[in-house]
């Protein structure tokens, strides 16, 4: 008896704190209007600084070639192949009439794919069905947008010799939804390209030259006196607005519908407002996704929010009809 006191005496306690706990998120919640694992998630993210820039110029490491996280698993065998230098994985579709989603990973130009990228391609990939190409383009130091560029529109158009355009979902996050939307701008100047089914942009960088100051102290990861710096390295002999790295100023008219995702507390927010204004008047299909106090590419956190955008990125692949 005096064992079963205990151990209901105990049993309590535990349900005790964790009704404590649910109740002092839930609050902090409705305060704060972010999800706990949210706040956390933006005071854990390292903001680059220009100490760290300066360091980061004399890396000329060759970035060429990464591996999948160990543990990582995709839901179908995944295939390792080059376009000249370039890595590719490509993870197969369920079957013909899945999507094939091309990835073009964010990192400003500089870093590889982080775990996030991994775990959410791998996710779109059980949830869809769809294929999932990889690019790890060149980087910088190393490269500039002059060197990754044609490899790309080469990798595109391989792609759509193995299978139809309206079949093709270009979709990236930050720097890689700037070169997303570059890449598709690019393809309505190519006569012999047709474009692809659909573009979505997870933060994307439009404008090298940009972010908005005001919103500097509300980002707690971006630094907008890197991101100019790293615009201009990565732009090399190009102006920093030409819409090779700058697709602000590109032309929207003849985009595939196109989905932008954003946060209103990263300093990307305004030039992505002004991205899909310009969309609008050019008469492409575009919806604008927005979270409250949401940071940079927050789709891909691990938290209630990321998950809830991860899934509507999911319903929006799903959509892509050929």
């Amino acid at each position: 008896m005096k064992t079963k006191k205990i151990l209901r005496r105990l049993f309590l306690t535990v349900l005790g704190l964790i009704v404590a706990v649910i109740v002092l998120g839930l609050g902090f919640w409705l305060i704060d209007g972010r999800s706990p694992q949210a706040y956390i998630v933006a005071h854990m993210l390292p903001q680059t600084t220009m100490e760290d820039y300066e360091k980061g110029k004399t890396d000329v490491t060759d970035k060429s070639t990464v591996e999948i996280p160990d543990g990582l698993v995709f839901p179908r065998e995944v295939t390792q192949y080059r376009v000249e230098h370039m890595q590719v994985f490509e993870c197969a579709a369920e079957d013909d009439s899945k999507p094939i989603v091309l990835y073009i990973h964010g990192g400003a130009y500089v870093n590889n794919f982080s775990s996030p990228h991994w775990s959410a391609m791998a996710e779109w990939a059980v949830r869809t069905g769809c294929g999932m190409v990889i690019p790890n383009y060149p980087l910088l130091f190393r490269y500039t947008v002059k060197d990754a560029f044609p490899l790309m529109m080469q990798l595109y158009c391989q792609l759509r010799g193995r299978f139809p355009a309206k079949r093709i979902a270009i979709m990236g996050d930050s720097a890689g939804g700037g070169f997303s939307l570059a890449l598709a701008q690019q393809i309505l100047k190519t006569d012999s390209l047709d474009q692809a089914g659909r573009l979505i942009l997870i933060s994307p960088w439009v404008d090298v030259t940009g972010g908005d100051d005001a919103l500097q102290e509300y980002d707690t990861f971006l630094n907008n006196e890197v991101l100019r710096h790293v615009g201009a390295d990565w732009a090399g002999e190009l102006d920093p607005h030409d819409p090779m790295v700058s697709p602000l100023y590109g032309d929207m008219q003849g985009l595939p519908p196109t989905d932008l995702f954003t946060g209103t507390w990263e300093v990307f927010y305004t030039e992505i407002v002004k991205t899909y204004d310009k969309m609008m008047a050019a008469g492409v299909d575009v919806s604008l996704h927005v979270k409250k106090k949401m940071g940079h590419v927050y789709p891909l956190w691990p938290c209630p929010e990321g998950k809830e955008a991860r899934k509507e990125i999911a319903e929006l692949i799903s959509k892509v009809k050929f």
